[in-house]
């Protein structure tokens, strides 16, 4: 945990200054007791407060603001869990797609890594939604995003019903994904980010085309919905060469890439 610390305070000062890493460290103290418990310092993220927050990156910079927002900073920018330090990149006019868009600390970042690229997400949470819109609004990316409040995905019985029964999920629609592309007009996708919760296996069958036309992906994948190498094995067979992978033990984050002339037919 020290060294999670340690790694953490060095990066937040590398992309949102001394003065800010200072105030979190002073945070972490204050909570100490609940982190020692928890074993995690989101105490400390919440002590933070609402922002807004500054931060940059080698590919741009971007506003965060919200309740968790500090949250993300740490994750998405100080940990680099989808960039992976020159991975995320967009080309110009490019489409990025985030799946499980969350409250758009990655889509602010994907958006700022190139001021000419579009991106459509998804995310069935209403108050994430709207924590999602107050993001890009912040930073002046409301023209070039497009959120879909919809779920997308396999989903387990556990998880219907726990997202039946929570209100901010229970009236979102399901989407499957050819509506998804044909109501976005779809074609190709130069980034895909997915984190959405063990429901990402869907990709993997014979039908889907969405890696088929992705470029670049990101994503993090669940042991409860499925089994992680297997979907490895199906962006090795998808002609992904690229592949970097961080496991934590059964899960993992993957990040595989290959270039636009290996690109499968649709």
């Amino acid at each position: 945990m020290l060294a999670k610390l340690f790694g953490d305070f060095r990066g937040i000062a590398r992309v949102a200054g001394i003065w800010l890493a200072l105030r979190w460290l002073v945070c972490v103290a204050l909570t100490l007791p609940s982190a020692l418990k928890t074993r995690n310092l989101l105490a400390a993220d919440r002590l933070m407060g609402n922002g807004p927050f500054r931060v940059r990156h080698a590919i741009g910079t971007a506003l965060l603001t919200g309740e968790s927002a500090f949250s993300g900073l740490r994750e998405i920018w100080v940990r680099d869990v989808y960039a992976g330090g020159d991975f995320l990149q967009v080309p110009d006019h490019g489409t990025v797609v985030d799946l499980g868009a969350n409250m758009g600390n990655f889509s602010a970042q994907a958006l700022a890594a190139n001021p000419t690229a579009r991106l459509i997400g998804i995310e069935p949470s209403a108050p994430l939604g709207a924590k999602w819109a107050a993001t890009m609004t912040a930073n002046g990316f409301q023209d070039r995003a497009q959120l879909c409040r919809a779920f997308i995905g396999i989903f387990t019985d556990k998880q219907r019903r726990d997202f039946e029964n929570d209100p901010a999920y229970g009236d979102a629609p399901t989407i499957n994904e050819d509506e998804f592309l044909k109501r976005y007009a779809i074609d190709h996708i130069d980034f895909l980010k997915c984190d959405i919760e063990g429901s990402e296996f869907f990709m993997t069958e014979s039908a889907s085309r969405l890696l088929d036309i992705t470029d670049r992906v990101a994503i993090e994948l669940h042991d409860f919905g499925g089994d992680p190498q297997h979907f490895l094995d199906t962006l090795k067979r998808k002609g992904f060469a690229d592949l970097q992978v961080d496991w934590y033990g059964r899960e993992c984050i993957a990040r595989a890439a290959r270039a636009p002339a290996q690109r499968m037919a649709a």
